[in-house]
């Protein structure tokens, strides 16, 4: 577990390098921790031999549309960063609803997700997988939250 962790430390710090791009975060991971995230999953589960294809086919299926979801985090927070200083109370109400919407958006896929690789492969499989992107995804909000500047920090504009 302890690899885990490092590793999700290490995912969050790419993840949150703003001028990386998807080659540089692996190259970064690879260099430190000598894996891509895949490999990590792959070192954590436990899926049947007969079950191993079906289960990266989806796993691909998740990674796309989690990638999706996280642009759309990344184009909140830049427009937060774009309105810190003269952050209205209409912006204020827009960038949380973006947020929440994404909150949202992973609760979905996770569920989905769950619900398919339960009944295709196993709901223990379906449980370890959920409960490892739940954790990095907790690793990823800890480390946006901790970066990004609270609103009170400044005088709103109403």
């Amino acid at each position: 577990m302890k690899k885990l962790i490092l590793a999700a430390i290490i995912a969050v710090f790419a993840f949150t390098s703003n001028g990386q791009s998807n080659a540089e975060e692996v190259a970064l991971m690879q260099s430190v921790y000598g894996m891509q995230k895949k490999d990590l999953i792959a070192k954590h589960m436990k899926i049947e031999a007969g079950k191993a294809d079906l289960f990266w086919q989806m796993y691909d299926e998740y990674e796309i549309a989690r990638k999706e979801i996280g642009l759309k985090r990344v184009k909140n927070i830049e427009q937060y960063a774009e309105k810190y200083e003269n952050l209205t109370g209409t912006d204020a109400d827009a960038l949380v609803k973006a947020s929440m919407e994404v909150q949202k958006s992973f609760i979905s896929l996770w569920e989905k997700t769950y619900k398919k690789m339960a009944k295709s492969i196993s709901p223990v499989t379906a449980a370890q997988f959920i409960q490892v992107e739940m954790f990095f995804e907790n690793m990823v909000r800890q480390e946006l939250s901790m970066d990004i500047p609270l609103i009170g920090e400044f005088d709103v504009k109403e």
